[in-house]
Formats: C-alpha cells, structure tokens, sequence
C-alpha cells in the first residue's frame, strides 16, 4: 500500500489507516476540538465586559447554569471529592461519593432575584 501524498502519513492512498498505525491515541483532542476551545476562550476574553454585564442581571440560579455550561470549554471537567480521615496512617481510609444533587447548600432557599 502506498501512502496518499508520498510521506509518511501513516494512511494509504484511500486515507485509511496502514498496518501497525493505531491512529490517534485515546483520550487525545482533535485539532477541531482544541480550535473551538480556544476560539470560546478567545471570545469570552475579548468580551469579559459585556459578558459581565449581562451576567450581572441574571438570577442566581441562571448565573450558575452559565458556568456550568462554559466551564468545560475553559477547564477540563474535575470529579469532586472530600476526604475524612482522622485516624494514624495504617488505619482503614473510607471514601464516600455523594451525588452533587443531594447536597444542600447553605442558601438553598434563594430562588433568586426578581
């Protein structure tokens, strides 16, 4: 099989991968993928401004759906996780997971502004 631009692509003249090539390692970001991050980065720096301005005026419980629908453009997604441990090394360590939803805030009550 020979290659579709006479390099070393990896590809044959179909675009298909040849023997041996795995292709793109799991977990990697395609160039589109990284493209459109850093335009969404790129546009929330340039208008941080207006953004605020505008986020200023929502409810509070808007306010949080926004970051949390821009926040994995800017920043990988993280699990959350809390720890106890108060006993000497060598003792049994429990990990609890809670699911987000069951956590009541402090505010819980606000349901926002007017």
């Amino acid at each position: 099989m020979s290659d579709n631009n006479g390099g070393n692509t990896g590809r044959d003249g179909s675009g298909k991968f040849t023997q041996g090539n795995p292709g793109k390692p799991k977990g990697a970001a395609s160039n589109a993928s990284a493209k459109v991050k850093n335009a969404v980065v790129e546009f929330l720096e340039l208008n941080t401004e207006n953004i605020q301005e505008s986020f200023d005026k929502l409810k509070p419980v808007e306010k949080l759906k926004f970051i949390a629908d821009i926040l994995p453009y800017a920043a990988p997604k993280l699990s959350a996780v809390h720890t106890e441990h108060a006993g000497e090394i060598g003792q049994r360590i429990e990990i609890t997971w809670h699911d987000p939803r069951d956590i009541k805030l402090s505010n819980s009550d606000d349901k926002g502004s007017s």
